[in-house]
């Protein structure tokens, strides 16, 4: 179900209506959590059911949309499938490597190409879309390998995406605003240049937490959770990152996770855009069709990568 941080029946008039009416629709269904029982196959079934179900996608004019695969990470053995997506008119502003959410566990190009799409859009980025390998098949570290994998990839190729000698920038929601923040601690210690990291409702610390993150993380999970490629807020130091954009809404499971990060991204000195909208929940970028205020806070993210991009 939609997970909140603050109790919902005690405050239902502050959460997004539509939001209220997405959780409603899905309890009345009876459909179990998406990572319920533990089968990576069985979980990815479920999203494409409930998100048909509950939150279409959004139609968005697009430009032109490119499959490609990028050359596998050291020892996986599978190049990584991704997508160009660019935007549908005007000069690109540069250049956006993408990581979808989903828990580590579900999610693909397909699920979060209307991501994509509006962010070359209205950021006007030539997004590389990356399908990262999913957990529990594939568990730590083969996501955020394959995430490291495609920035060099785009920081060696940015002729082929927003153009050479523009600026090159990080996203990613949920899980994937985990690998974005993950990249961009690789990004500063390996001299990658980045324009920005754009965060969307990013889980930072994964140490403690019962769900997908143990799908994720595997045999000795809270280990594996203290190191900073899995928990970016467990860095030595955050200095001399990119500059961040986080997004976030206070009904959000990881709302804490995301004022912490934002909170140690202040004290060590680094660029913050901070953005907290007060009515919504975990999962906004993906219900624009459904609830106006995700779309607004959508637009208003778009508009701060743009303003990045081009500063």
């Amino acid at each position: 179900m939609i997970q909140e941080s603050k109790d919902l029946m005690s405050d239902p008039l502050a959460l997004d209506p539509a939001l209220v009416e997405i959780d409603r629709r899905w309890k009345a269904s009876g459909i179990p959590d998406l990572y319920a029982g533990g089968s990576g196959p069985v979980s990815r079934e479920r999203a494409i059911n409930i998100r048909a179900f509950l939150y279409p996608k959004p139609q968005l004019p697009q430009g032109a949309i490119e499959a490609i695969e990028l050359p596998a990470p050291t020892g996986s053995g599978r190049p990584i499938p991704a997508r160009i997506v660019r935007p549908v008119r005007g000069e690109p502003t540069g250049t956006l490597v993408y990581y979808h959410g989903g828990g580590w566990v579900v999610g693909d190009l397909d699920s979060h190409e209307a991501h994509a799409i509006r962010l070359a859009n209205e950021a006007g980025v030539v997004v590389l879309n990356v399908d990262y390998r999913l957990a529990p098949e594939h568990p730590f570290p083969a996501a955020i390998d394959d995430a490291e994998a495609a920035l060099v990839w785009a920081a060696a190729n940015l002729t082929r995406l927003g153009g050479a000698g523009k600026p090159l920038a990080v996203g990613g929601d949920s899980a994937g605003g985990n690998l974005a923040a993950a990249v961009g601690l690789y990004a500063r210690d390996r001299g990658i240049a980045l324009a920005a990291q754009l965060l969307i409702y990013a889980a930072t610390d994964l140490a403690g937490k019962p769900g997908p993150e143990r799908m994720y993380l595997g045999d000795d999970a809270e280990r594996k959770a203290s190191d900073p490629r899995a928990s970016p807020l467990r860095a030595a130091t955050l200095r001399g990152l990119a500059p961040v954009i986080i997004g976030v809404g206070p009904y959000d499971f990881l709302y804490r996770d995301n004022l912490a990060y934002a909170q140690r991204l202040r004290e060590e000195g680094v660029t913050l855009v901070m953005r907290e909208f007060p009515t919504l929940n975990h999962g906004f970028f993906s219900y624009t069709a459904v609830s106006q205020d995700s779309l607004a806070a959508a637009l208003q993210l778009c508009a701060d990568l743009r303003a990045l991009m081009t500063d």
